[in-house]
């Protein structure tokens, strides 16, 4: 646990140090942000997707679902796995200090942050794991490239598990040695990247945060590189990052239509109201990213899933591609 916290200060240190001009903005701060730090890969222009939840607040604001609806597709199943995971590793993801994944449309990779766990490592080594030391933690690899290996498949995970990482800044379950690579920092940061810089900032202070490259949304053009989602105590934002210019204010109107409470979702057909009860939409500028963002007060007593579910409907990717709201 200690090196956790050495790897987050390292971080944080580092970014202080970016840009340096009389106008840049700061650097962006919060849990998001220093989760940025910790992943390489590049990603210009949102082209890498992330998930990231700080496990303990978001189960205090939306349960175990949240976090599991931040990391995504393939990682939610090692979330909803947990305490079978448990019952036979003495695993607990949830108690993971925080869940990072990247990816796109789904997780290429899933990290445990402050986890390590012998009979895990042990398990896939028996099935026939190959082990060999890296630069930042043991590697693990199984099978071919996205295979999962029967330890993790026979308790319901998907996709991940045929590259992995034991020790470092915790337990690394990857499709791919690319991904694999990512959630170790290899590769340049994604906190380096004005894309992601911009979607730290706009999302603020959130517990659980998830970005889809725009282009992986929908089939068509949306005019924007990628979309991020965050949720905090009582409201959820919205941040469509690298707008065309020529489409801010079309994708403003679309997404105040969209969001108004008496609005239907295009693709359930629920009224909007009953789980946003207002929505304050704004428009923005920052490292040269054009940017349109949508903050969203929950209803009391609704989950605050909103998003990720018109994510994961296509109504989110509708409402950006159609030119006004349903």
């Amino acid at each position: 646990m200690a090196r956790i916290a050495l790897i987050t200060t390292v971080a944080v240190l580092a970014l202080g140090g970016c840009g340096g001009g009389d106008d840049d903005p700061p650097p962006p701060s919060g849990g998001f942000a220093e989760a940025l730090a910790t992943v390489g890969g590049g990603g210009a222009n949102g082209s890498l997707g992330i998930g990231w939840a700080d496990s303990a607040r978001a189960r205090a604001i939306g349960g175990p679902q949240l976090v599991a609806d931040a990391l995504g597709p393939n990682a939610d199943t090692v979330v909803e796995a947990a305490p079978a995971l448990h019952r036979r590793y003495g695993l607990n993801p949830l108690a993971a200090e925080r869940l990072v994944s990247v990816g796109g449309s789904y997780a290429f990779g899933l990290r445990l942050d402050g986890l390590d766990n012998l009979k895990l490592h042990d398990a896939l080594v028996d099935a026939g794991g190959r082990v060999r030391p890296g630069p930042i933690a043991e590697l693990v690899d199984v099978g071919g490239y996205a295979s999962v290996p029967e330890p993790l498949l026979a308790l319901d995970v998907n996709g991940l598990g045929a590259r992995d990482a034991f020790g470092g800044p915790g337990i690394v379950l990857a499709i791919s040695d690319t991904a694999r690579a990512a959630l170790l920092g290899r590769g340049g940061r994604l906190i380096d990247e004005p894309t992601y810089a911009t979607a730290a900032d706009c999302l603020g202070d959130v517990v659980a945060a998830r970005m889809v490259p725009a282009k992986l949304l929908l089939s068509t053009e949306l005019g924007a590189n990628a979309i991020a989602i965050g949720v905090g105590g009582g409201h959820e934002i919205l941040c469509v990052l690298g707008v065309d210019a020529d489409r801010v204010g079309e994708i403003e109107s679309s997404l105040r239509k969209a969001l108004d409470p008496d609005a239907r979702d295009p693709r359930s057909g629920a009224r909007v109201g009953d789980s946003v009860a207002s929505a304050d939409v704004t428009t923005g500028e920052e490292r040269g990213v054009e940017f349109v963002r949508a903050q969203l007060q929950t209803v009391p007593g609704a989950q605050p899933n909103f998003l990720f579910g018109a994510v994961s409907r296509g109504s989110l990717a509708e409402v950006l591609s159609s030119g006004s709201g349903p």
